[in-house]
């Protein structure tokens, strides 16, 4: 099924619910969020590549060499 379906169903069926069901579907929303942001961080912690290329990047900083990174502006552009 496709996102947009999935979350105008999951839209309806909130509207269904008591005020105090929602709540408890928000508190559950929050967890999932987290949860997901957590498996995210805990993916970079496990990859050596990543954490070494975060090394680097933070010793290159540390040196002052700025003119390495790609500015935030041009990156967005890309994304």
């Amino acid at each position: 099924m496709q996102s947009a379906t999935l979350k105008r169903q999951a839209k309806k069926a909130i509207e269904d619910l008591s005020e105090e069901k929602v709540r408890v579907a928000i508190d559950f929303i929050d967890y999932l969020k987290e949860k997901e942001e957590m498996e995210a961080t805990l993916e970079i912690l496990s990859s050596h590549e990543l954490m070494a290329q975060i090394a680097e990047a933070e010793r290159a900083i540390k040196k002052g060499k700025l003119d390495e990174f790609i500015p935030w502006e041009k990156v967005k552009r890309n994304v």
